[in-house]
């Protein structure tokens, strides 16, 4: 067998922050090897969501968002990181390397303490408003890994999302292969991967969306009810072109912007049922903007506290050979 040039340590220490990224209905699709210095990251097939996620672009915001785990975890331990996506095509498992290289005093280690305290917080949020200051410095953080925040304050802006996502979930009501694919992820008591119903949240008390409700069971559709925000602060995470390497960049920027937001005291959680729609998309696109391709959906506020999703272990995520 190849022994890795990463101590035994410093190997657990990078899956243990990888297993924390957030995922679509939390499937945690990946997989790592370890060669050398370097750091193989692999889609994992069986694990993928071909109704919900037809175009894989969720898939690949779930693996770039690991592989900002595993920057933030190298930094901590004193370890720079380059990431090379795609980089083999006989191999089309493989998405991305990440190679590691001595540099202490990396930024990206300041995020650290916040990996285990992320949450997806699908509670109702107070009215109080995320300041100008912090919108510009998460903004920053989705800049640093190519793409942008777009802040949602436009009345019109905010009208045609909501009619997009309104559209989505009477999409998603009526399709039967989502609605399967959805029972064999979200509800129920979960181990190890999937949306247990204790992180479902409340449902909302009346008119539009303001957080997706993942109910994909009777008894998940009754839970109680509860008054959310009147004014969510929504943004949209963009970037300028689209396709499988930018939405790996995407989901290292939008795992960026979640983690700053965490270490800012925020809450967080994603309303991206329009994303995951084609034909919906385009009617939240930036028309005046260069950064025209919508990556995701994110909900800004100060909400309470909730528990963590179930995670897989190392040796679930590990490659040996």
């Amino acid at each position: 067998m190849k022994r890795s040039g990463l101590p035994l340590v410093d190997r657990e220490a990078l899956l243990r922050a990888a297993v924390l990224a957030p995922s679509i209905h939390n499937t945690q699709p990946w997989r790592f090897r370890f060669v050398e210095r370097t750091v193989q990251v692999f889609r994992v097939r069986e694990r993928e969501l071909p109704a919900e996620d037809p175009s894989r672009r969720m898939l690949f915001l779930s693996l770039g968002a690991s592989i900002l785990n595993l920057r933030v975890a190298a930094a901590a331990r004193g370890m720079g990181s380059e990431v090379r996506h795609l980089v083999d095509q006989r191999l089309p498992e493989l998405v991305a390397v990440v190679e590691l290289r001595d540099s202490p005093g990396e930024p990206l280690a300041e995020l650290a303490p916040y990996l285990t305290k992320r949450r997806t917080n699908r509670e109702p949020f107070t009215d109080e408003r995320v300041t100008a200051q912090v919108r510009a410095e998460l903004d920053l953080c989705a800049r640093v890994e190519g793409a942008v925040l777009q802040w949602i304050d436009k009345p019109s802006r905010r009208w045609w999302l909501q009619m997009a996502t309104n559209d989505a979930v009477a999409a998603d009501d009526e399709d039967a292969a989502r609605t399967a694919e959805r029972r064999r992820w979200v509800g129920g008591a979960r181990d190890s991967d999937g949306v247990p119903s204790s992180a479902l949240g409340s449902r909302v008390a009346g008119g539009s969306p303001v957080v997706r409700d993942l109910a994909a069971t009777v008894a998940d559709a009754v839970r109680p009810v509860a008054e959310f925000e009147r004014e969510p602060q929504l943004a949209v995470l963009a970037t300028r072109y689209d396709g499988p390497i930018e939405w790996l960049r995407a989901g290292q920027a939008l795992e960026h912007v979640l983690l700053e937001a965490t270490a800012r005291g925020l809450s967080t959680s994603l309303l991206n049922q329009a994303i995951e729609h084609e034909e919906l998309r385009v009617q939240i696109n930036d028309p005046l903007g260069p950064w025209q391709r919508p990556q995701a959906v994110i909900r800004f506020g100060y909400g309470p506290a909730v528990p963590p999703t179930p995670r897989r272990t190392v040796e679930d995520v590990l490659i040996i050979e």
